[in-house]
């Protein structure tokens, strides 16, 4: 199982990180060992870690060079992730031109709600995180930069996908520092998909 990340894909987010909107998607990876659905979240020691929501794809049938035609055909099912960050880190490392893995792959940084069977209606509604209560981010599928049949297929381009596979499709702006007796909500309208606390 590999887990795939998309950053920088919706334009808000982009501005308020202070870089350029891309051209193209740009693609990353967590290592597996990240992936967690425990309702605890434990942050790391010394480390100021951002929250991510994101829509999260789950492939259902493995390819290579799909088409954006059939892209939807490869997902079967979806949820709510997490793509925690380590931000001092990944700024540093992008100062200096440098690889930013480490920022995102530490034991738990990609926290992910059940899985649901793929539906394109469900994954066209608002989905948002709320922390202590608070609403924090939202989000919406048609505001990406990139739409999903158009990440699955650049992805496809680069990589052989796998079944079961996981994408995470970029997160919009309001990003922030979590800590530790944080509680977290994320959601997609009126439906709460999990429910995680932090310490």
């Amino acid at each position: 199982m590999n887990i795939f990340c998309v950053g920088q894909n919706y334009a808000k987010h982009v501005k308020e990180l202070g870089n350029e909107v891309p051209k193209e998607p740009v693609f990353f990876q967590k290592a597996s060992s990240c992936l967690s659905n425990d309702t605890v979240i434990r942050l790391p020691e010394r480390k100021v870690i951002h929250y991510e929501v994101e829509l999260v794809m789950v492939f259902g049938r493995a390819g290579n060079n799909i088409s954006p035609q059939s892209a939807i055909n490869h997902i079967s099912h979806w949820c709510l992730g997490l793509d925690l960050t380590d931000r001092p880190r990944q700024t540093e490392m992008r100062q200096r031109g440098l690889p930013w893995f480490d920022s995102k792959t530490f034991p738990g940084a990609a926290v992910i709600t059940d899985v649901e069977p793929f539906s394109q209606k469900e994954i066209e509604k608002d989905f948002w995180l709320r922390k202590n209560g608070e609403e924090v981010q939202r989000g919406n599928v048609n505001d990406m930069l990139f739409d999903i049949a158009t990440l699955v297929s650049g992805l496809s381009e680069i990589v052989t996908l796998g079944e079961g596979d996981l994408l995470f499709t970029g997160t919009p702006s309001g990003v922030g520092p979590i800590k530790t007796s944080d509680e977290l909500e994320l959601g997609s309208e009126d439906d709460v998909k999990g429910r995680f606390s932090v310490t």
